[in-house]
């Protein structure tokens, strides 16, 4: 199969599901309440990262995340959703013969994106693309961005358009038990022409969450993932990765305050970080 007839079949295939999956596909996290009206949100993510040392050598490393997103209605079922991320991650060696340490902040991928929600509103569909503008030389940046946050690691690859349409399903009844199910592709185009890396990758991610929610409360509980549909080699295992987490947050009128919390699931991520702590509030306007 030719290099161009394999890139078609991967567009085709994200463009159907694109068209199949009834759903949701949120700019922000998974983990975050998000509603159909006005808002401006932000999270801002700590990762406890896996530092190793002894008494002649010491490696630390530390960093923190924050995404910044607005959603405004554009008519009663379609709401343009904009997101801006920024990173900041640090390091540290110490030994008996140096010191050094080092620091970088970056201004991730922007996040444009449309989203439909259905008639009753269980439903919603979001199409949106991230614009590669992370640089290249900022990789302790870059680094610390992704393994801070997997589900949306997009945000911080250099020289990647991300395309992504992704399913959403949320139910609730009268006693406030509440279920999401979420899915959907996200197809990476590298836009470096000097690379010899494979120009065009597709992932889907998925998480399920559980719990209660209302107006004035909500905690949910769930798994997330992403996985590599172009990778010939290895098993359904080596090519995704899972987190654990919980989120709770109250509603004070207009505006949510809120917590979460995440734990790797697989090797990958847990070499790298033991856990994940952030913040988040929205607020309507």
């Amino acid at each position: 199969m030719t290099k161009l007839s394999s890139r078609f079949i991967i567009v085709f295939a994200a463009l159907c599901c694109a068209i199949l999956l009834p759903s949701q596909l949120s700019a922000q996290s998974i983990w975050l309440e998000a509603g159909h009206k006005r808002s401006f949100g932000l999270e801002v993510l700590k990762p406890n990262f896996k530092n190793e040392g002894d008494a002649t050598f010491s490696s630390t490393s530390s960093g923190l995340v924050v995404f910044a997103s607005l959603r405004l209605p554009v008519s009663g079922k379609i709401l343009f959703v904009g997101e801006l991320p920024f990173v900041h991650g640090s390091s540290e060696t110490k030994s008996s013969f140096f010191n050094s340490s080092k620091s970088q902040n970056v201004f991730g991928n922007p996040y444009l994106g449309f989203e439909i929600a259905d008639r009753a509103g269980a439903f919603t569909t979001e199409v949106g693309l991230r614009v590669p503008v992370t640089p290249e030389d900022k990789y302790l940046g870059v680094i610390t961005g992704i393994y801070t946050e997997y589900d949306r690691f997009e945000a911080f690859l250099s020289d990647n358009l991300s395309v992504m349409t992704i399913a959403n399903y949320r139910y609730r009844d009268q006693s406030g038990f509440a279920l999401r199910l979420r899915g959907g592709p996200s197809l990476l185009i590298d836009t470096d022409k000097g690379s010899f890396d494979d120009d065009v990758e597709l992932f889907i991610g998925y998480s399920a969450q559980a719990g209660y929610e209302s107006e004035q409360f909500s905690i949910l509980g769930g798994v997330s993932g992403r996985a590599l549909l172009t990778e010939e080699g290895g098993n359904f295992g080596d090519r995704s990765v899972h987190q654990l987490g919980i989120n709770a947050s109250m509603g004070l009128g207009k505006v949510r305050p809120g917590v979460h919390f995440r734990l790797p699931l697989d090797e990958d991520l847990k070499e790298a970080i033991d856990s994940v702590l952030g913040v988040n509030l929205g607020v309507q306007f």
